[in-house]
């Protein structure tokens, strides 16, 4: 029998695709109410404390979660690691695209040491704000449909009925 703890803090074992969506549920679950009692908490000191090891107790739980099923499947966490890498990598192409390679050449043009006129840094934020912001929305769209299609993946496919090099199914 699986426990929320185990669920969510053992990457290893494997997990059935019940178990998997009841994970994933807890997992974002408990990542929203997370995010909102840091906003209720505000910009504050101890918001910023207390959100300091999230998001690497957020990928361990992700790790676990996935990890377990696609152990299940017959897999290592390498398919896990490569969407992340290929979420990271998606993320850095879009937003160049939207305007920021265009952003980035405004600036490279002064000195490191140079000091830059405060108008001059407001016009060039100014002239590329609607292209990052365009950016921004498709690469959030993007990685949903990658994370989406990760899950579905995940959450369908079949797992190893028999026991296999990561273990029994439990």
């Amino acid at each position: 029998m699986f426990t929320p703890r185990k669920i969510l803090l053992s990457p290893s074992g494997r997990m059935g695709r019940k178990d998997f969506w009841v994970g994933l549920f807890i997992l974002t679950l408990l990542s929203a109410v997370f995010n909102f009692a840091l906003q209720k908490l505000g910009n504050t000191n101890t918001a910023f404390l207390i959100s300091l090891p999230f998001p690497f107790l957020v990928l361990h739980m992700t790790y676990c979660v996935y990890g377990k099923r696609l152990h299940d499947m017959g897999r290592s966490f390498w398919p896990l690691t490569g969407m992340i890498v290929l979420l990271i990598f998606v993320a850095i192409i879009v937003m160049l695209a939207f305007g920021g390679t265009e952003y980035f050449s405004e600036f490279s043009q002064y000195d490191r040491k140079e000091d830059i006129d405060p108008e001059e840094i407001e016009r060039i934020k100014i002239a590329y704000q609607k292209n990052l912001s365009e950016g921004n929305a498709t690469v959030y769209n993007i990685m949903a449909s990658i994370i989406f299609i990760f899950t579905l993946w995940c959450g369908i496919s079949k797992g190893d009925p028999n026991t296999n090099s990561y273990g029994q199914i439990e």
